[in-house]
C-alpha cells in the first residue's frame, strides 16, 4: 500500500509538471481508490476533491476508481441509500458496455447488498462480478477488487459451504505463496465461518484467532474489524463472554477509529448481545467531524459539501449527535465541544 501511495503520488507530480489534467484526474482517481481500500477515508475524499477539479477542467469522464471511492465514502458514512443512487446514476445494472464497467458495477452492488444483509443478494452481484474478472483474466484477489472473500461470506450465510471452502483454500495458496498476510486472514476468515455452519466451534474459534492475527497485518484497516467480529460471534455463540467482549470491544474500537458506520454498528450491536457496554455517547469519527462543523457555525449543507457526504447523511449525523450527546441545539453542540477541548 506504502509503494502504491509513492509511485502514485510521483505520478501525480510529474502530470503536474507536464499540465497533463487528463492523467492528474486519472492518477488520483488511482489515489483515492487506494485510500478507500485502505480505509483511509478522509484522504480518498481530499483525492476526489481534486480529482474531481481536474476532471471538469479538461471535460473528461471520471475513471470507475472515484466511482469506488465515492460509493466506498457512502458506505463508511452509513448511507447505503446514498450510496446504491449512486451507484445507479453512474453504472445503471446491465447498461455497462465495457468488461471493467460490469465488474465495478456488480461488486459495488454486491457490497452495499452485503451491508444490508442481504446475503442472498450479495452473492448474486458477487458471482456476477467474478464472472467479469475472469473473463479479463484477471487472476489476483487483489487486482479483482477482493470481492472473492466476500462471495465466500455470502455462500457461508446461504448455506453453500463448499464454494465458500473453495475459495478459501485458493485465497490460502495464493497468500502462502506471496506471503501477503490479507488472503490469509480472509481464508482463515471463511473458515471460521464453514466450521460454524458445520457445527465445529473449536475449529471455527482456532480459525478465527488466525484470522485476526493474519488480519493484524494487513494494510486493508477493515480486514482486522471484520475478522475481530467474526471471532467475536463465534465466541459468544459457544457461550465464553469474556473472549466475546474483548473481541468485539476491539473491532468497535478499530471500527470507530476508521470511522466505517456500517462496522460499528454491527460491533455495538453484537457487544450488547454478549452482555457488554456499547457505545454510549461516544461519537463515530464522522459524527465528531460533523459535530466540529456545525458547531463553528456551518449548516447541513455546508457540512456536507465540506465532508463530502449527502446532506441526508449529515442530518442522520447530527440527529444521532444530538441523541448521544443530550443535545437540542447547535449552540449546545459547540458548547459541548469548548467543554471536552478544556478538559
Amino acid at each position: 500500500m506504502d509503494a502504491s501511495r509513492a509511485a502514485l503520488r510521483r505520478c501525480i507530480r510529474l502530470a503536474r509538471e507536464r499540465g497533463d489534467l487528463s492523467g492528474l484526474s486519472s492518477f488520483l482517481g488511482y489515489l483515492a481508490w487506494t485510500e478507500a481500500l485502505a480505509a483511509n477515508y478522509p484522504a480518498a475524499a481530499s483525492a476526489l476533491e481534486t480529482a474531481d477539479q481536474a476532471a471538469t477542467w479538461h471535460r473528461i469522464a471520471p475513471p470507475y476508481t472515484m466511482l469506488y471511492a465515492r460509493v466506498a465514502l457512502r458506505i463508511a458514512d452509513g448511507d447505503l441509500d446514498a450510496a446504491s443512487e449512486l451507484l445507479d446514476a453512474a453504472l445503471p445494472e446491465d447498461s455497462a458496455t465495457t468488461p471493467e464497467s460490469r465488474l465495478y458495477g456488480a461488486f459495488l452492488r454486491g457490497t452495499v447488498s452485503g451491508y444490508r444483509g442481504d446475503a442472498k443478494e450479495a452473492s448474486r452481484h458477487l458471482e456476477r462480478a467474478a464472472s467479469y474478472a475472469d473473463a479479463l483474466e484477471w487472476a489476483d484477489p487483489g487486482l479483482r477488487l477482493y470481492l472473492d472473500s466476500g462471495l465466500a461470506e455470502a455462500y457461508v450465510a446461504i448455506g453453500r459451504v463448499t464454494d465458500a471452502a473453495r475459495i478459501s483454500s485458493w485465497l490460502a495458496e495464493v497468500g502462502a505463496r506471496l506471503n501477503r498476510p490479507t488472503l490469509l486472514g480472509q481464508a482463515h476468515r471463511i473458515d471460521a465461518l464453514v466450521a460454524v455452519a458445520e457445527g465445529n466451534f473449536d475449529a471455527a474459534v482456532a480459525a478465527a484467532r488466525n484470522a485476526v492475527a493474519a488480519s493484524e497485518m494487513s494494510p486493508l484497516r477493515r480486514e482486522i474489524v471484520r475478522s475481530l467480529l467474526v471471532l467475536g460471534r463465534i465466541e459468544r455463540r459457544r457461550k465464553g463472554r469474556r473472549q466475546a467482549r474483548e473481541a468485539l470491544q476491539a473491532a468497535l474500537a478499530k471500527a470507530a477509529e476508521i470511522g466505517h458506520e456500517p462496522l460499528r454498528r454491527q460491533a455495538d450491536e453484537e457487544l450488547a448481545r454478549a452482555g457488554g457496554a456499547r457505545a454510549g455517547d461516544t461519537l463515530t469519527t464522522t459524527e465528531q467531524r460533523v459535530a466540529e462543523l456545525i458547531g463553528s457555525g456551518a449548516s447541513n449543507r455546508g457540512a456536507a459539501d465540506t465532508l463530502f457526504i449527502s446532506v441526508r447523511t449529515v442530518e442522520t449525523h447530527v440527529a444521532a449527535i444530538y441523541r448521544k450527546l443530550g443535545v437540542r441545539s447547535r449552540a449546545e453542540v459547540a458548547k459541548w465541544l469548548a467543554d471536552t477541548s478544556a478538559d
